[in-house]
């Protein structure tokens, strides 16, 4: 996944990505939030994702996402 497409996913699915504070030597982290809608009588939640860029942080999330949508394709 490029910067771009990061990007154009997180705004796709309304996501939000955060960064947390720096500290001393270390640096921080990003932090990806996606929710999921609800759907047949799964209710809706959020996929909260780290990573150590904004990339890494939305790959996780998508990745997440991609899994509970598998997951429901095989329920139906």
């Amino acid at each position: 996944m490029t910067r771009e497409q990061a990007v154009a996913w997180m705004q796709q699915v309304n996501g939000r990505l955060y960064h947390t504070p720096k500290r001393t030597e270390k640096p921080g982290a990003w932090v990806a939030v996606v929710q999921v809608p609800a759907a047949g009588t799964r209710s809706s939640g959020l996929i909260i994702a780290l990573g150590g860029s904004p990339t890494e942080a939305t790959r996780a999330a998508e990745q997440q996402w991609q899994t509970q949508w598998d997951d429901l394709s095989t329920l139906h």
